[in-house]
Order: structure tokens, then C-alpha cells, then sequence
């Protein structure tokens, strides 16, 4: 059996009859037909600290040093 989604009645049809079909055939037929995992992408770290240093104000107007600090660090 395959399965679509028909846009005009909002709902599954069977495409053999174009008949809806019942949450038990939806189930069984996902079931049978597992969709495939998509791998997560690895993150590039290189490139997001690229791209964070690039965002980061590294002096300001009147040339003073900023920066984040941490609590430990205000001392």
C-alpha cells in the first residue's frame, strides 16, 4: 500500500483508491516504511571561533582593552 497526503480532503489516501485510510493502516504503514536518520552534522569549531572572533569588539573607539571576563576573573 502506498501512502500520500492529500491536500484537497486534509488528509492520508491509500494511492491504489485514493481513499483515506485509518490511523491503524497510517501506523502499520509507517511502520513498514521507516524513514531514514539523517546524521547530525559535525560542528566546525575552527570556523565558529573564526566567526565569533570577527563578532567580538576587540577595542573600542577610544582604544580602551574590552573583552568578556568571567566572575572569577573580576577578582
Amino acid at each position: 500500500m502506498n501512502i500520500e497526503y492529500n491536500d484537497v480532503i486534509g488528509a492520508f489516501v491509500n494511492t491504489a483508491n485514493n481513499q483515506p485510510v485509518t490511523q491503524a493502516e497510517l501506523l502499520q504503514w509507517a511502520a513498514e516504511n521507516p524513514m531514514p536518520l539523517n546524521e547530525p552534522k559535525k560542528s566546525n569549531s575552527d570556523l565558529m571561533n573564526s566567526l565569533i572572533d570577527s563578532l567580538t569588539v576587540k577595542e573600542t573607539p577610544d582604544t580602551t582593552q574590552v573583552g568578556v571576563e568571567t566572575i572569577t576573573e573580576r577578582g
